[in-house]
């Protein structure tokens, strides 16, 4: 009976130590596995509960340990440099044209009137964009006539008379055109000629339409970031297609803002426009209008000068908390190339040096704070992101 129970006691033994020597293995594969940063804070005594109350102070802005005066997400870094962006936009073409189409209206037509019968001639003809038309002319060639013609576009008189070769082709109104028309031609009345028969017979009808089609205004839309530009020059080269003299003006705008007003001159010279950096959002649209002229608009760049300024944060301080002692905190991801934060940073009148590869970056800083307003300045001299920025005091 006793045998039993230490047999079973041995058995339990040996489950227990099985489970514990998992576990070390388990731990030693975790230590291989994870990155050399958070293996050097788990051996420093920062563990993964340490990081998790990290992450709830910098949501919440407050500690457990300690009072929060600032706290800020920097987000990504770099040098403090200039740089040049050069944005390219589409040609921009500006027209007024004229084109001429001749429509087929009928081979012949024969129209006659007397004093009790009226035949006349309905011909229709159709338009696609009867706004843009600028002139339209009815030609015909006379074989017999008699009496006066008279000739209506949509109920709307438009000739009356005897046509001749110097009023051939005869103008017809355009006020009143639509997509589907309507020509009436037809014989005057002889009046009181009560036997006469007034008649035309007419061959080869042909319109001649005139067509305007005219761009006055192109758009072209860009972004960029408008608390980085120093300095922004516009520049294009213009191709007049038309030689004239006088290609009309040529207005610019940006966000409706009016940046260039001038007359167009056809040279190969380059056209460089400043404009105020006031007039940028982050969207953009910039506008190119004309009054009259044919010209395109050619390799159109928008040349803006950034400035990456290192970035400045402002916080308080009571006479109270000077006795305090105040940390800086910081929580990185350095380079990619060099794995390291890299930046000095000014705290007030004094500076202190940032060169890591760990994530978690911390300083004392209570030698450098002062009472009322107090200023972090952080100078990068590599690229890296910082999550979070924080002062605490305990």
């Amino acid at each position: 009976m006793f045998k039993g129970k230490r047999g079973a006691v041995e058995s339990e033994t040996i489950h227990v130590t099985g489970l514990v020597i998992l576990i070390a293995i388990v731990i030693i594969l975790y230590m291989f596995l994870i990155p050399p940063e958070a293996q050097k804070d788990i051996l420093e005594g920062r563990g993964i509960g340490d990081d998790f109350d990290d992450f709830t102070s910098r949501k919440t802005g407050e500690r457990r340990d300690g009072e929060t005066f600032l706290l800020e997400t920097p987000g990504f870094l770099f040098p403090q440099t200039k740089d040049t962006e050069i944005i390219k936009l589409s040609p921009v073409n500006l027209f007024t044209k004229t084109s001429q189409k001749i429509i087929n209206l009928a081979s012949s037509v024969s129209v006659s009137r007397s004093l009790v019968n009226n035949n006349y001639q309905d011909l229709t003809f159709s338009l696609t964009n009867p706004e843009n038309s600028n002139k339209l002319r009815l030609f015909f060639n006379t074989l017999e006539s008699k009496g006066s013609l008279q000739i209506y576009v949509n109920n709307r008189l438009a000739f009356k008379g005897t046509p001749t070769s110097e009023t051939l082709p005869l103008e017809l109104p355009i006020q009143n055109l639509k997509t589907e028309n309507i020509i009436r031609i037809e014989s005057s009345s002889p009046n009181w000629r009560f036997l006469s028969v007034n008649r035309y017979e007419l061959k080869d009808l042909k319109l001649i339409k005139e067509e305007l089609s005219e761009n006055i205004k192109e758009t072209r839309t860009f972004s960029l970031s408008k608390n980085k530009i120093k300095k922004a020059t516009l520049s294009y080269f213009i191709n007049c297609l038309r030689d004239t003299d006088n290609q009309g003006l040529l207005r610019v705008f940006l966000n409706e803002f009016n940046v260039h007003s001038a007359q167009v001159i056809c040279d190969a010279s380059e056209q460089n426009i400043d404009i105020s950096r006031d007039y940028f959002e982050d969207q953009n649209t910039l506008s190119f209008e004309k009054n009259f002229g044919d010209f395109i608009l050619e390799q159109i760049e928008l040349k803006t000068e950034l400035e990456r300024k290192s970035p400045t944060y402002f916080f308080d301080v009571d006479e109270d908390d000077l006795d305090k002692e105040f940390t800086l905190r910081m929580h990185l991801v350095p380079n990619e190339d060099d794995e390291r934060s890299s930046a000095t940073i000014l705290i007030n009148s004094n500076s202190i040096t940032l060169d890591t590869e760990r994530n978690i970056f911390s300083k004392d800083i209570s030698a450098f704070i002062k009472e009322d307003e107090n200023f972090i300045k952080i100078i990068p001299r590599n690229e890296f992101e910082v999550i979070s920025l924080e002062v605490f005091a305990k």
